[in-house]
């Protein structure tokens, strides 16, 4: 009877293989999650995305030279290292991922999602704060607390600003069927202001302390559209808000309300509720809009009421710079 035990050699060429074979699966995932069209519904899952990139591409990097040679991440000795990961090499990995997100960007445009250079410039924060770290294993003492400082610096400076959008989402979505207060900075980024200037203001408000003031532009069709909100609006009845007209003159303006069909219908003119209202100079008005009526403004179809996409406010039309404050917009 033989025994056949396995060479070193050939112990050593599986595991190499298989080190290669989780590199490779981990670049195809990453560069795959960055390219692939995520139905990405409402603010909130943006926001989230944006906040992965650096930790991710950190992470990333960090795993790439661990499965070639783990006690330069840090792993224990009792890992074995396949490829000595020198300086040179460690850079090779890092621009090799930086390539990765930068082609993985500009192929979004192909993906019906949103290339940005803040985007790249997270993922290069995410690859420094992995090459701090790499450096860190490599030091002793002072110097490595420093790197491991740094690393940590890096990436919680990076992600701030989408964590703070991240917790915003989800303090509109606990606000609900309050869909804008005007009470949060943040609240802002659920808007898209077209031709005027959107701000907010302690000079007037209907409920809390602020409103947001609009400034229109002498255009044709200037005003302010919420983009991002709560898209169910099953179980109510109406869509209130509270409108201050400030000026000497009579302040006229369009509603316009939509689903996420009309946007795949060419955006015909009846294929959405719109209203026209009117606010007497001086005068704040509670205005309520039916939702049985929006639900049947689509000529030919009834308006989606699970798929909410758009509330547009604007002027027609606008021969001079108007303002007018907007507050409390909720469902009821």
């Amino acid at each position: 009877m033989s025994i056949s035990q396995s060479s070193p050699k050939g112990t050593f060429t599986r595991l190499r293989r298989k080190r290669s074979l989780f590199a490779l699966t981990l670049v195809a995932i990453v560069g795959g999650t960055l390219v692939f069209p995520f139905p990405m519904e409402g603010r909130f899952w943006g926001d989230m995305f944006d906040l992965a990139h650096a930790p991710v591409f950190c992470l990333s990097l960090i795993c790439l030279v661990g499965f070639f040679d783990p006690s330069a991440v840090g792993a224990p000795s009792r890992f074995s290292t396949i490829i000595p990961m020198t300086v040179r090499r460690v850079l090779f990995v890092t621009a090799g991922l930086m390539v990765l997100g930068m082609v993985a960007e500009y192929l979004q445009k192909f993906a019906h999602r949103s290339p940005s250079w803040g985007d790249v410039a997270a993922n290069s924060a995410g690859l420094t704060a992995g090459c701090a770290w790499i450096c860190a294993v490599a030091l002793k003492g002072l110097r490595r607390w420093i790197l491991a400082f740094m690393t940590i610096a890096i990436l919680a400076g990076i992600s701030a600003n989408p964590a703070i959008e991240v917790w915003d989402s989800i303090q509109q979505m606990r606000s609900f069927p309050v869909l804008a207060s005007f009470e949060r900075t943040r609240e802002v980024g659920n808007w898209g202001p077209h031709k005027a200037l959107l701000e907010l203001t302690d000079e007037w408000s209907s409920d809390g302390r602020q409103s947001a003031k609009l400034t229109m532009q002498a255009e044709q069709f200037p005003g302010l559209a919420m983009l991002w909100m709560n898209h169910d609006w099953t179980g109510f009845r109406y869509l209130k808000f509270d409108i201050r007209n400030p000026g000497d003159k009579p302040l006229s303006l369009i509603i316009k309300v939509q689903d996420k069909l009309h946007t795949q219908t060419g955006f015909k003119y009846r294929d959405r509720y719109h209203q026209k209202i009117v606010i007497d100079p001086e005068t704040v008005a509670n205005v309520v809009v039916d939702l049985a009526a929006v639900k049947a403004a689509p000529e030919g179809r009834t308006m989606n009421m699970t798929e909410i996409n758009l509330i547009d406010l604007f002027g027609v039309d606008v021969t001079e710079p108007t303002v007018f404050y907007l507050d409390y917009v909720r469902l009821e």
